[in-house]
């Protein structure tokens, strides 16, 4: 198995428990440099692989070569900062050990995003549509619309807009999750739902 796992966005007391005990139990966890390895250290000693700034592609090309092969039978843990989905150096990892071997399972563990530990400090709350991007301020690729009890009713601006790849994720981490790709809406779900829309 492959774990991606979110570190946070530095401090060492915002790591999650479940984080921790995958740390812990792993074959061997690796992290991409010396930020993320000094968040665990006081867990345990990691490999750091580097990922220079401009060269994550070609890093994780070379990293996944070994990890297609060992992943089969052993659990490794990537360790990275902020949260594994958003703009993180383990997607182009997960990417890259998928194309050479699908049989790979691979597993993601959340982690506090920058942007929630800013938000925090600055004492902002959000409670309006918000844009998270790294600089490049064009139309969104992807929407992530919380709270979507009435799916039905932002299906037609999501396609008139182009959208054309949905998934639901109702009571995520809960009893009763249900996490799907769906080709059509349902007219109501649960108040814990959010809706994921992406352009092919």
């Amino acid at each position: 198995m492959l774990y991606g796992i979110g570190l946070g966005p530095g401090d060492p007391e915002l790591l999650t428990r479940k984080a921790i005990g995958l740390i812990e139990q792993a074959d061997e966890v690796i992290v991409p440099g010396g930020v993320a390895r000094d968040i665990i250290q006081g867990i345990r000693e990691p490999r750091v692989f580097e990922f220079p700034m401009g060269g994550g592609k070609e890093a994780a090309e070379k990293l996944s070569e070994e990890l297609a092969r060992r992943c089969l039978e052993e659990d490794i843990a990537f360790c990275c900062l902020g949260d594994v989905t958003l703009f993180s150096t383990f997607q182009e990892l997960a990417e890259a050990v998928g194309a050479r071997d699908p049989e790979v399972k691979i597993e993601m563990v959340p982690g506090i995003t920058s942007v929630q530990a800013a938000l925090s400090r600055l004492g902002v709350f959000i409670d309006a549509p918000m844009l998270i991007t790294t600089g490049e301020l064009k139309e969104p690729e992807l929407y992530a619309i919380m709270k979507a009890t009435r799916p039905t009713d932002v299906e037609w601006r999501l396609r008139e807009e182009g959208f054309d790849e949905f998934y639901i994720a109702e009571k995520v981490t809960m009893e009763g999750e249900r996490v799907e790709r769906i080709d059509s809406f349902p007219e109501r779900s649960h108040y814990f739902t959010l809706l994921l829309a992406k352009r092919r």
